[in-house]
This record gives C-alpha cells, sequence and structure tokens, in this order.
C-alpha cells in the first residue's frame, strides 16, 4: 500500500510539472486576455476593449468568464453593439441573468437574434449531471459530517470519478460550448468540476482513484477550460501548491455570537461579526524576503506556461474585485476564516494588515 502511494505521489508530481501550454492559437489568446484584465484593473476599457477583439480573433469560442468581461467593458465604455452581441452569446450559452447586478442595464439592449452557432449536447450533459448527483448524494445526506458516510462517499465518488475519465477520454473534456451554462455556478465553475476536485491528493473521506492531470492539460490545449480552473484542479489532484496564488489571499474573519451551537451550524444571521479584509505582509512587494521572492517567482514561471498572469498582476485583480464585483476574475476571491472566540481571532491578526 505504502509503494502504490509512493508511485501515485510521484506520478502527481511528474504529471504536474509537465502540463504546459503548446497551442499557439490559445497561447495568443491569453496572451491578450490577460492584457485585457490587466487593462480593466488599471483603468483603461479602451485598451481593454481592443485586447478582448484581439484575443476573440484569435479563438473563436472564447471562454464565457471572457465573454462577460468584455460585454461589461463594452457597456461602460457604451459600445452597444458589441455589448450586445456578447450578451446574446451568453444568452445562447445559457446563462441565467436572474439575480445579475448588470440585469437592469443588460435588458436594454437590442441585437440581432441570431441563431446560435453551436448546438449543446444533451445527452452529454445529462450523464454528467448524473454523475454530479451521485458525488452529491452522501454528501447532502452528511450535512457537512463525512466521516458519517465516508464508505459510501468513498464508493460513490470511485464511481462518479471513474466514469467521468472513461466520458472524457471517449467524447472530449468538455465545455459551455458542449454543455452551456445552466449546470455551472455565477463564476463559470462547471458541476463535473467538482468530481475532479474530490479527487485531490490529500482527500481524508476518500481516496484518490483517478488523476485527471492528463486530461486537463489537453483540454488546456484544446481551448476547453481556463487556466484558473485548470490550476486549481491541478493543484488540488497533484496535492501541490504549483500555480495557487493562495499564500497571497485576502482573508475575512468570521466570529460566532457567543453561543454554544458551533460556528459552522449558525445562519448567517446569527454570527456576530465578519471583519474584512486582511493581508500577510508577503501580499506587498517591498516587505517581502528574498525567499518569499524566490518563490513568487518560482511560481510566476509555472503561472506562465500555463496562460495565466503572473503572480502581483492576479494580486491587484484581488484588490480590484473588492470594489468592483460587476467583473467576474475567478481566482479573485476573498477567503474566510471562522473563529469561536474574539481573543483566537485578534491574536490570529497581529501578523496581518488591514487592506479595507
Amino acid at each position: 500500500m505504502m509503494k502504490y502511494l509512493l508511485i501515485l505521489l510521484f506520478t502527481g508530481i511528474l504529471q504536474a510539472q509537465t502540463i504546459e501550454l503548446t497551442n499557439q492559437k490559445m497561447i495568443t489568446y491569453y496572451r491578450f486576455i490577460n492584457k485585457a484584465e490587466n487593462s480593466i484593473v488599471n483603468g483603461n476599457l479602451e485598451a481593454a476593449h481592443s485586447f478582448y477583439k484581439e484575443a476573440f480573433a484569435a479563438h473563436k469560442e472564447p471562454n464565457a468568464k471572457d465573454l462577460y468581461n468584455s460585454m461589461v467593458v463594452s457597456l461602460n465604455i457604451k459600445d452597444e453593439k458589441d455589448a450586445s452581441e456578447n450578451y446574446y452569446q451568453l444568452k445562447c450559452l445559457g446563462y441565467s441573468f436572474d439575480g445579475d447586478i448588470l440585469k437592469n442595464r443588460l435588458e436594454s439592449l437590442t441585437s440581432e437574434h441570431k441563431k446560435c452557432s453551436f448546438q449543446i449536447d444533451l445527452s452529454y450533459k445529462k450523464t454528467l449531471d448524473s454523475l454530479f448527483t451521485i458525488d452529491q448524494h452522501y454528501r447532502k445526506l452528511s450535512d457537512g459530517n463525512y466521516n458519517k458516510y465516508q464508505k459510501e462517499i468513498t464508493r460513490s465518488d470511485s464511481i462518479a470519478s471513474v466514469n467521468l475519465l472513461k466520458l472524457i477520454q471517449k467524447k472530449g473534456f468538455p465545455n459551455e460550448y458542449d454543455l452551456g451554462l445552466s449546470s455551472a455556478n455565477k463564476v463559470f465553475f462547471h458541476e463535473f468540476y467538482f468530481i475532479i476536485w474530490h479527487q485531490l491528493a490529500t482527500n481524508l473521506y476518500s481516496p484518490q482513484k483517478v488523476n485527471f492531470s492528463q486530461e486537463i492539460g489537453k483540454a488546456l490545449n484544446n481551448g476547453k477550460i481556463t487556466p484558473e480552473n485548470a490550476a486549481f484542479l491541478l493543484d488540488l489532484n497533484n496535492g501541490r501548491n504549483d500555480y495557487s496564488s493562495k499564500h497571497f489571499s485576502i482573508t475575512q474573519f468570521v466570529t460566532s455570537n457567543g453561543s454554544n451551537i458551533p460556528l459552522y451550524e449558525q445562519s448567517m444571521q446569527k454570527i456576530a461579526h465578519v471583519d474584512c479584509c486582511y493581508v500577510t505582509y508577503v501580499f506587498f512587494p517591498e516587505k517581502r524576503t528574498e525567499s518569499i521572492h524566490k518563490m513568487i517567482k518560482e511560481i510566476t514561471e509555472r503561472r506562465t506556461k500555463i496562460g495565466l498572469s503572473n503572480v502581483d498582476d492576479d494580486l491587484q485583480k484581488k484588490i480590484f474585485m473588492l470594489n468592483n464585483t460587476e467583473y467576474k476574475f475567478s481566482d479573485a476571491m476573498v477567503e474566510g476564516m471562522a473563529f469561536e472566540k474574539e481573543s483566537d481571532l485578534e491574536f490570529f491578526k497581529k501578523n496581518m494588515y488591514k487592506i479595507k
């Protein structure tokens, strides 16, 4: 068993090191996407608009995230024609604008109702939805106590992951142009990604049955998954932080209301206080040690090989998203930490800096 685990870990490390974006079309696409996002952060929307046009010329099936951000840029610079084209492309993909902060502005857009240029594979989607149901069944029953159904979760994870791998190998790694967006969340994270997520190398409840790294690498080069989602799933599947800028997360702290009910069982209405937003010293270039600079350089080298922005550009996106939620940058989330006692929270915050 120990020999098997060592082989598995070594294989994961090897796979993680060899994933690289080599498709020149996709390299060009993500170069312009990163330039567009940097321009948004810097307030140069005209430049962002131009970069999105360059990106979409290179890749005819742009990621839904990029369509959405391009639409917002076009709205803000009053290019209604371009905004309308992106809006109706997202509607073709099945994106739900219900509850969207831009809904009122978007409903005023007019455009020629062209026939959608692609067709959703409903059979593939139905099969993937059924696998996601298997993946979630005992997790939902457990109400967060996975130990209660550990054997059942292990078995269902095995069924879901093995069948997902077979499907991908047979039909190809699917994206929104194959499945639509009805089974994806508001930052375009597809439900079947959770099956891959649950094959993380460090899973305590359900040992890894399938490592999806090779399929993720193929999908990245075929334009079927964003670099952000690819990096996230690769790091999980291989038990590493090769691409993640989580070392530089923005954190919000949550404390309980002093009741005897565990914090994770309390509703948000009962939580006493949410305090945002904090970072560690490594967030600031001028405060970094030599070893931190070396780590950032190594992470950036790996990130750029799969089409991601460098670490410092990513940090600027995180800051930007605190006050500009109309855009969608999928790897720019605020992380939460929960504490039962105020004293524990204050001790933890001593070495952190409040930025908002």
